[in-house]
């Protein structure tokens, strides 16, 4: 008796000291970032977030908020169906799926990148405002079961007079922005991480675009001091870095190809949640465009690659080739008048 009773007390402890174990194991399972020698955590290198997941929430899928795998593969592969698609319409070195890198490296379900509003969709425009399409919505149209080309659907996206460079937009004339937020294209899908006690900067491709975000409490750039990327501040929240941009160009879109960025503000926030991602969500604030804010949210996986320079006009003959026919449409017309 007097054997089982200390048995009994024996395996008490012994379940007392395994639950604590258990207990300090889970908290040490709990990811810490590294730090810097500068103390912060440390989010540096180059880091992918392309991703398989569509901005918008797909008609489909309602009010779902995840893709089974299946599901997941099957976009993947309407989409690979309808950048095939727009290659028999556009210029090789515009659409070419040999050089195109945005499968994602992190697995990622949700069926937006959107996570708020809930329908995982845009909000609604104020009153007034216009949406310009942008290429994500040609796939969006053309990823539907059984689509086809729309006639004259890239021309209205390059439309109008061409009597210089100017009537060109900002990218095919190399002069767009990298501007937060960070999403998803079909290449480029980069950005480098570069820290220092007081700043961090944010290297992307194409445009040779570095965003230096200050960490050292200065305050923003005065209301009239404006630039097409706006202008960042950062600071640490725990192992967090938040970053606030404003002061944006009203020469660009504010988001989705909607508006303009002159009243846009956004926060972004940059965790380190294992040795090889990173989680990223940024917050959109624009009363003059949508009535909500926007939440978008994806994760970045480490990179061993590195960010070469893209050359935009080197070997670029679309503009000089476009204002030619231009100018020969002008002179075949004016040639045909009695």
């Amino acid at each position: 008796m007097k054997n089982s009773r200390t048995e009994r007390r024996f395996l008490v402890c012994l379940l007392i000291v395994a639950s604590g174990a258990i207990t300090t194991l889970g908290a040490q399972g709990k990811y810490k970032a590294p730090r810097t020698e500068n103390g912060q955590p440390d989010l540096q290198g180059v880091w992918n977030f392309s991703s398989d997941v569509p901005l918008e929430r797909p008609a489909a899928y309602a009010v779902r908020k995840t893709f089974t795998r299946d599901e997941l593969r099957e976009h993947a592969e309407q989409v690979k169906n309808a950048l095939a698609m727009v290659a028999r319409f556009a210029p090789v070195e515009v659409v070419s799926q040999t050089w195109l890198d945005y499968t994602a490296q992190i697995e990622n379900l949700r069926t937006s990148l959107i996570t708020y509003p809930e329908n995982g969709r845009v909000p609604k425009l104020v009153e007034g405002v216009r949406r310009v399409p942008v290429v994500a919505d040609i796939i969006t149209l053309l990823s539907e079961p059984n689509a086809t080309f729309p006639p004259g659907l890239l021309a209205a996206f390059g439309g109008g007079s061409k009597e210089g460079p100017e009537d060109f937009g900002f990218n095919e004339r190399c002069l767009g922005g990298a501007g937060p937020p960070f999403i998803a294209g079909f290449d480029s899908n980069y950005v480098q991480v570069v820290q220092g006690k007081d700043d961090v900067v944010l290297v992307t491709e194409p445009f040779h675009y570095a965003r230096i975000v200050p960490l050292d409490g200065r305050p923003s750039l005065g209301e009239n001091l404006r630039l097409w990327s706006g202008d960042s501040r950062g600071h640490w929240e725990g192992d967090t870095l938040v970053v606030e941009t404003r002061n944006f160009s009203n020469r660009t879109r504010s988001f989705a190809g909607a508006g303009t960025a002159w009243d846009k503000r956004v926060t972004e926030r940059f965790t380190r949640r294992s040795t090889s991602a990173i989680d990223y969500e940024a917050t959109i604030v624009d009363a003059k465009t949508f009535d909500d804010k926007i939440v978008v949210s994806f994760p970045m996986a480490k990179s061993g690659s590195r960010i070469f320079e893209v050359a935009c006009h080197e070997g670029n003959y679309s503009m000089s080739n476009t204002l030619a026919g231009a100018r020969k449409e002008e002179y075949d017309a004016a040639k045909a008048k009695p």
